[in-house]
């Protein structure tokens, strides 16, 4: 039994939850915001953070609140060497908590919860609501029969391909009367076959470009296929214990990568209807833990869609960390002391951008301004800089910075052979 489920139990207690209690947790995945993020909610707080299934050179494992990174074989769905690692790791520290931080993590775990040792304080969500909300498509079906917005769309399954849409001449305009562009989205970022490679969505132009898609790249498990809606990007982050929120912010998107993630966001006051929509889905999943709804808002129409939902820490948490929510330390209060009341003093106006990322985001499209006087001046957080712990944003500044030198010696040398081939010729 997880400890989400335990503390699910009507006699689950508040002694119960502290008499093994070492402020000790263990975080578990490979997203270095997320990482880091939750690491300096908790060690700010007093608690004693390591890590595993990290990749080594993580600039997350830099922060002064990273106390240790242990070593474990990654999960494997053919063999156990995985779980027995885990297994001796959690009993050598007997830790409050392990809280698997992204999919990489989460997806094993989840899928695996019957071998995972009882006696572990593993951080899990129900199964159905793990069902659902790793389902694009059940989750978008769930949404839709609770009456909350979703975008115009279709399911496409590997039946519809093998038996009408095996050539260039399928048309999903024609089929569903769609309107391009569409999004294509795998019905679960990743599989128990394959933890490591994160499928994105995808966004395409055209029917021949969606045929070509269906014909080389589909999924065995379908696609959720969605249209493109007018509007700006919300996240509305909770924390929730039996279905009910507990804790809640928003926050907006400022600037966006091709792919649909975000590199610059903003809290942003609260929009009622989408509210509504999570705490409806909180409900329906009697859902215990955090999560990042994902929404598209229109502000001159007030129209909008709720998109899918991030079971687990978001990538864009350190937005909430620098504007004073500290989801970290209220789960870990939550799941181990038992407390369920939550006062989110948040500020609303707070900026953060990952700033790599950003500038390419930046780059890429084109964008009029890049908010230069905000990052000079430090009116902007940054998803590895802070103050107290400046070496995770110095440890990314040095990755980039190889990686540029890297692709400058490759051009060079790659320029010389060039023209040693032709004066070879000559």
């Amino acid at each position: 039994m997880s400890l989400a489920e335990l503390i699910d139990q009507p006699e689950f207690g508040h002694h119960e939850a502290l008499r093994h209690q070492t402020r000790r947790v263990l975080l578990l995945g490979n997203d270095d915001r997320v990482l880091l993020a939750v690491a300096r909610g908790l060690g700010r707080n007093g608690i004693s953070v390591d890590v595993a299934w990290s990749d080594p050179d993580s600039p997350a494992l830099k922060s002064q609140y990273v106390h240790a990174f242990h070593s474990v074989v990654p999960y494997s769905p053919h063999d156990d060497q995985w779980l027995d690692g885990l297994h001796r790791l959690v009993k050598q520290y007997d830790y409050d908590l392990v809280i698997p931080c992204n999919d990489y993590a989460v997806v094993p775990l989840q899928l695996e919860r019957e071998k995972l040792d009882p006696d572990t304080h593993w951080y899990l969500i129900n199964d159905d609501a793990f069902q659902v909300a790793f389902d694009k498509a059940k989750t978008s079906r769930v949404a839709s029969e609770l009456g909350i917005n979703v975008p115009r769309e279709c399911e496409i399954t590997d039946a519809d391909v093998q038996t009408g849409f095996s050539n260039r001449e399928f048309s999903l305009h024609d089929r569903r009367s769609l309107r391009f562009p569409v999004y294509v989205k795998p019905r679960s970022s990743i599989t128990a076959s394959d933890v490591t490679n994160k499928r994105a969505a995808q966004r395409v132009d055209s029917p021949d470009a969606l045929a070509e898609y269906l014909i080389h790249e589909f999924p065995d498990d379908g696609v959720l296929i969605q249209e493109s809606f007018s509007g700006v990007g919300i996240g509305v982050e909770i924390l929730a214990h039996q279905g009910q929120v507990l804790m809640q912010i928003q926050h907006q998107r400022l600037r966006e990568t091709i792919d649909g993630g975000s590199t610059y966001r903003e809290t942003i006051d609260e929009i009622p209807e989408l509210t509504e929509a999570t705490r409806k889905l909180v409900q329906h999943l009697n859902y215990t833990g955090v999560g990042m709804f994902e929404f598209r808002y229109n502000r001159e129409t007030g129209d909008w869609v709720f998109l899918e939902i991030n079971a687990r820490f978001w990538g864009s948490l350190p937005l909430a960390i620098a504007a004073k929510a500290n989801f970290p330390f209220a789960l870990y209060e939550l799941l181990v002391k038992g407390q369920t009341d939550f006062h989110t003093n948040h500020t609303i106006g707070v900026r953060c951008r990952n700033l790599i990322n950003d500038l390419r985001a930046f780059r890429h499209q084109k964008a009029e301004e890049f908010e230069l006087e905000n990052l000079l001046f430090g009116k902007d957080y940054l998803d590895f800089y802070a103050p107290d712990d400046w070496r995770p944003q110095l440890a990314t500044l040095v990755n980039f910075a190889r990686s540029v030198l890297g692709k400058f010696t490759r051009h060079f040398k790659a320029s010389i052979g060039r023209n040693q081939r032709v004066n070879a010729i000559n």
